[in-house]
This record gives structure tokens, sequence and C-alpha cells, in this order.
């Protein structure tokens, strides 16, 4: 789990910020089958990536709270992958 600060924000603020960010994500894993819903305070992320005869997946949620983002996921992926696929969001959400 992950929890990115985002000191005075409310939650209904930082829910708008991941209205905007959720095309911004949808652009940047285009080459992957990915899939973004809303869930409740949040968004789900599911990615998978097929290579060779293994398939590769990252379920990831992003929940808005008071103050805050959390992210907490699941994963089969490298984790080096999945820690580069982390940062990205993580930098776009402490803009």
């Amino acid at each position: 789990m992950i929890n990115i600060p985002k000191p005075g924000k409310t939650k209904q603020e930082l829910l708008n910020k991941l209205e905007g960010l959720k095309s911004e994500l949808g652009k940047q894993v285009a080459d992957n089958e990915v899939n973004i819903e809303k869930i409740t305070d949040g968004y789900n992320v599911k990615a998978e990536k097929k290579v060779l005869f293994m398939t590769f997946y990252v379920d990831a949620n992003i929940i808005a709270k008071d103050g805050n983002y959390e992210i907490t996921w699941e994963s089969n992926a490298p984790d080096s992958k999945v820690n580069e696929a982390l940062e990205k969001v993580k930098e776009a959400l402490e803009k």
C-alpha cells in the first residue's frame, strides 16, 4: 500500500482530480489491455499483458480520502515493472 499525502484537500477535491487523471492514465498505458472503472471513493485499474505463454496482470485501487490518496494493488508482474508504473501514477497524483 502507498499513501500519497495531500494536506488540506478534501475527499471530493481529490475525487475530482482522479476524474482528470483517468484519461491521462488511459493514454499512458494504451499499448496494454487496461480497464479503468469508477468504484466507491476512487478508481479500479486492471491491466493485462500477455508475453509468450504467460499473462501478467495488475489489479489496483486508487482511493481518495480526506487529505490523501491510498493505492493498493495485487499483481503477478515483475516488481520492477509494477514499481515503474506506480511511480508514474504517484507522480501524477502528487501534482
